[in-house]
């Protein structure tokens, strides 16, 4: 099952992706505002199976594809999850920072370069998308909460680093949050049709220019790890984006954004995500 979030004219609205078409689940669920995915997905899955039987289908002709998500309760980034020679030491414990919702875009929205940032990059992460809440969850219990996964691009600017300010390496939230900087989509892929998700294959370009080519298998951390990590610091809600982490690009240089560029990435089973590259009016 493949969740989306789609405009079909009448503003946002939730269903599932299905041959030509969208079923359109909104209906299902009245009490929810329009297009609240984190509300559907804190219903679970039969309540999507139900809501799909009946649901009418929009031909995606009429359509446009949004973020399949723009109210996540949170948004956690894991920060150096992939070998990177830039990085001699890895990190013994998972080390996260987080996005404002405020960034996400959708499929073929534009990544806006900041007036007052420069030297922007891609990166390119399976994301994982809660869809049952918990505290204290073990790794074994870890993936029963995951609903799906879908793609973020993690977008930086690295003249906000903290390596540029201070001088010293961390993460810093604000290279990583301005508007536009987090295209997700094109759906959140269920659970049980991607499988394992360090068996995949990531890859990105940039003008379509191969820079990015890597599988998830070469995490740090994997996401049981994560999950149950995250866990022991808050209670996990439906909604919640847990990133796991950019692989270095191939060359091992980031090629920075400028205007005109179009940035495609790929993630083995859960789908394609590209977005066009502007500068910031």
């Amino acid at each position: 099952m493949k969740l989306v979030r789609f405009d079909a004219g009448e503003g946002a609205r939730c269903g599932i992706l299905e041959g030509g078409g969208v079923r359109d689940i909104d209906a299902a669920f009245a009490t929810l505002a329009p297009g609240d995915m984190a509300g559907v997905l804190g219903h679970g899955r039969d309540a999507w199976e139900r809501a799909a039987a009946h649901a009418p289908l929009v031909p995606m002709a009429s359509l446009r594809l949004l973020a399949p998500i723009t109210n996540p309760p949170k948004i956690v980034c894991a920060w150096v999850n992939y070998p990177n020679p830039a990085v001699p030491k890895q990190p013994e414990l998972p080390i996260f920072f987080s996005k404002y919702a405020s960034a996400i875009i959708g499929p073929a929205d534009t990544i806006r370069l900041p007036r007052i940032a420069s030297d922007i990059v891609v990166e390119p992460e399976l994301c994982a998308v809660i869809g049952r809440g918990g505290r204290h969850l073990t790794e074994q219990q870890a993936l029963e909460h995951v609903a799906g996964y879908t793609i973020v691009n993690d977008v930086t600017a690295f003249s906000h680093r903290l390596q540029v300010l201070l001088g010293s390496t961390g993460p810093y939230m604000m290279a990583k949050t301005f508007d536009t900087f987090a295209p997700c989509g094109p759906a959140i892929v269920t659970a049980d049709l991607v499988g394992d998700p360090h068996r995949l294959a990531v890859r990105q370009w940039q003008n379509g220019i191969l820079l990015t080519e890597a599988s998830t298998s070469q995490a740090i951390f994997h996401l049981p790890r994560l999950i149950s990590y995250l866990s022991q610091f808050f209670t996990l809600a439906p909604g919640d984006l847990i990133l796991t982490g950019s692989p270095p690009p191939i060359s091992g240089k980031p090629r920075f954004l400028a205007p005109g560029d179009r940035v495609r990435i790929e993630i083995e089973r859960v789908g394609v995500l590209e977005n066009p590259v502007a500068a910031e009016q």
